[in-house]
């Protein structure tokens, strides 16, 4: 009998330690009767999400335009100054393809020297421009990475991409609030 009650009052406090961080935080007003909010995680079962009404706090915004790769934050996640965000992959041009683009230059104004000319060349230099162009458009491009950091300590309020989705340059990526709100997880230092 005692070592059920020990076990079960071990369940009791594991499952209390768990959810105590979740009483103590803040807790988001529903928007309507129908949506409960948990604190900062969960939706309750059939609920929908609330609709953000404004973005709190400042934006933090991609430096380049981009492809997200990664996304190594989460909302309501505490992130440090230079704490990386998101990981942006964006194409770089090989040195391939900057040849191929010379050629093609060489290729466009060599065009309009024999059609000024009226010259018997000019079916032959289009063709090779076409052959120029084919080239560099079967051709692929270095793939270079870019990485969005946090500007300071702070908390992270909204999360408005996902990998997979194009950034242009100065895109929000998320908003975050400065600053390091007080730590709330307890800490168990001895188990009898």
């Amino acid at each position: 009998m005692k070592k059920i009650l020990g076990v079960l009052l071990v369940v009791l406090v594991a499952l209390s330690s768990w959810e105590l961080p979740l009483w103590l935080a803040p807790t988001a007003t529903p928007t309507s009767t129908s949506e409960v909010t948990l604190p900062g995680r969960f939706v309750a079962a059939g609920a929908s999400a609330p609709v953000a009404e404004s973005t709190p706090g400042r934006s933090i915004q991609a430096p380049r335009a981009g492809r997200v790769w990664e996304v190594y934050f989460t909302v309501g996640q505490r992130v440090r100054k230079g704490q990386v965000l998101v990981k942006l992959a964006h194409s770089l041009q090989t040195v391939e393809q900057q040849h191929l683009q010379a050629q093609i230059k060489q290729q466009q104004a060599l065009c309009l020297q024999l059609e000024a000319a009226a010259s018997a060349d000019l079916a032959a230099a289009r063709t090779m421009l076409q052959d120029l162009q084919q080239k560099l458009a079967n051709t692929s491009p270095a793939l270079a990475f870019d990485y969005v950091t946090a500007p300071e300590d702070g908390v992270v309020t909204t999360r408005s991409v996902i990998p997979g989705d194009y950034l242009s340059t100065a895109q929000t990526v998320a908003s975050f609030v400065a600053g390091m709100p007080a730590d709330t997880t307890l800490l168990l230092s001895s188990v009898e």
